[in-house]
């Protein structure tokens, strides 16, 4: 049996989804004529393939773990920290400091490390049978999801603007034109497993006293390993979720005034994006602008008497739940 398996990322999202389709078929379709499926409950989905008497190819996969809200605020806070890292790196490189930049890309690979050990792993085991019952072919891996979302709205400026300069660079000569940062209003995601391979070879270049292979690499990270997916309509969200974000900032610093400021942004944004949407869609986001004008009105009428800490608590897992909510109507567009 194989032990952990890092592919590439179109092999990766080939695979989830197939493992998507199976499950989804195993619990609401009946078996096509020809193959077989089955399921215990909670345990491994199975689906075979092949007439009876002929060749015949079983898979079976189980999931290990879930990935709730904090586990994937931790991954993107992490994914976000790995970016950090490899742009220390590239900064000590151009410094001619190569021992700070291997400690710098080592702190990646542990970040990275980290991340994988949050994400849920699907164990898939493939076997083909002959019509004699011969085994010809068996395989175990280990899949997980690589794609990791970077929408963390207070690391927007420490990460992306690193990223979007080596972008500019890469592309110039190319002449592709380049997603600028006032535009990026929708998902940004990191393709997990190749930003861990280009982490590697830039500590085997640096190992190998081979800096300019280890900064090539490192560029690379930052250039191919990141996905902006954007629209131009969805720019009022983003704005909204970027001023809810820094409100829930002031709500812990208990500075009232500058969390009215951003919650009023908030809702001003949250009403255009609102207008730009058919009628039929409009309702979450016009409960949502009640519960923020419901907390602005709280925290006029505080005053000088600031609540207590339970209260202050729960208002900022308020606005915490509002992100969470605005990040997930982004993914509604694909």
């Amino acid at each position: 049996m194989r032990g952990f398996v890092v592919r590439p990322a179109w092999l990766s999202l080939v695979l989830a989804l197939i493992l998507t389709i199976m499950a989804g078929t195993a619990r609401a379709q009946q078996a096509p004529s020809g193959s077989a499926e089955h399921e215990s409950k909670a345990g491994p989905v199975v689906r075979t393939y092949g007439p009876e008497g002929g060749y015949r190819t079983e898979v079976r996969s189980e999931t290990e773990g879930t990935l709730g809200q904090e586990d994937r605020r931790q991954a993107a806070l992490l994914a976000a920290q790995v970016f950090q890292h490899i742009d220390e790196a590239k900064r000590a490189l151009d410094a001619d400091d190569p021992k700070e930049a291997r400690r710098e890309v080592d702190k990646g690979r542990e970040a990275v490390k980290a991340i994988r050990a949050l994400l849920p792993k699907t164990n898939v085991h493939t076997r083909t049978t002959a019509p004699d019952g011969e085994v010809i072919y068996e395989d175990d891996r280990v899949v997980q999801d690589e794609r990791i979302p970077l929408f963390e709205g207070m690391l927007h400026a420490r990460t992306l603007a690193p990223i979007l300069a080596a972008r500019r660079d890469a592309t110039q000569v190319a002449g592709v034109r380049v997603v600028e940062s006032e535009t990026i209003s929708t998902q940004v995601t990191t393709d997990l497993a190749y930003v861990e391979a280009q982490l590697g070879k830039a500590a085997k270049a640096l190992d190998d006293n081979k800096p300019d292979d280890a900064s090539g690499a490192l560029l690379l990270a930052q250039v191919q390993g990141v996905d902006f997916r954007y629209s131009r309509e969805d720019t009022p969200l983003a704005e909204a979720r970027d001023a809810i974000w820094l409100a829930r900032r002031a709500l812990e610093e208990n500075n009232t005034t500058q969390a009215n400021a951003n919650l009023a942004i908030a809702r001003q944004q949250l009403e255009i994006y609102r207008q730009s949407l058919p009628e039929d869609r409009r309702k979450d986001v016009t409960q949502m602008l009640a519960e923020v004008g419901q907390l602005e009105r709280q925290l006029h009428q505080e005053g000088n008497r600031p609540p207590n800490q339970a209260e202050r608590s729960r208002q900022s897992n308020a606005a915490t739940e509002w992100w969470d909510r605005l990040n997930g109507w982004f993914k509604r567009h694909f």
